[in-house]
């Protein structure tokens, strides 16, 4: 029971962005099947993205699961989707939404990929989408770093650090 309200915690630390926000931050992502990575040269839509805002939360020591939170922003000329992720710190690294339903009850549901714009972002935040963390191999203490690979659909893949914290920033 403990872990359940750490995580519903966790996705909750910053206040949601409108359900409008969330839903162009989400379009055209279901129904994807996740590809492989073949390859880690980065395509050209991959290397122009800059990474804005981005942090894990810390755990207590015992727990065992985490999210990471960022924006990718993307100023060139075609979309890039993001399939994946991983890091070392976790045995498993999945892509999540969040969802609160009218009685305030959270749930939450992979998601296939997360589409970047060209000429916008996509956004990974507290109470919406997130890169969740499960089978944590240590407690995440705030002032470290994890490196987070991220996968996408062109099969490149791009490693970032990002700080762990106690909140959002």
């Amino acid at each position: 029971m403990y872990r359940l309200l750490f995580l519903v915690l966790l996705i909750t630390l910053a206040a949601p962005a409108t359900r409008a926000q969330h839903a162009g931050d989400m379009a055209g992502m279901a129904g994807m099947a996740m590809p492989k990575a073949t390859s880690s040269a980065p395509g050209a839509a991959v290397k122009r993205l800059t990474l804005q805002g981005g942090w894990v939360a810390a755990t207590p020591p015992g727990v065992s699961e985490s999210a990471a939170y960022l924006t990718l922003q993307n100023p060139g000329p075609s979309a890039a989707v993001l399939v994946g992720a991983s890091t070392p710190v976790a045995a498993h690294t999945m892509l999540m939404t969040s969802h609160t339903d009218a009685q305030k009850r959270v749930s939450m549901q992979p998601l296939n990929r997360l589409s970047i714009p060209a000429g916008g972002r996509g956004t990974f935040a507290p109470g919406q989408a997130h890169i969740m963390l499960s089978g944590l191999r240590r407690p995440l203490s705030p002032g470290t770093k994890v490196q987070l690979t991220l996968r996408f659909s062109d099969g490149s893949a791009r490693t970032v650090s990002l700080l762990v914290r106690r909140a959002a920033p």
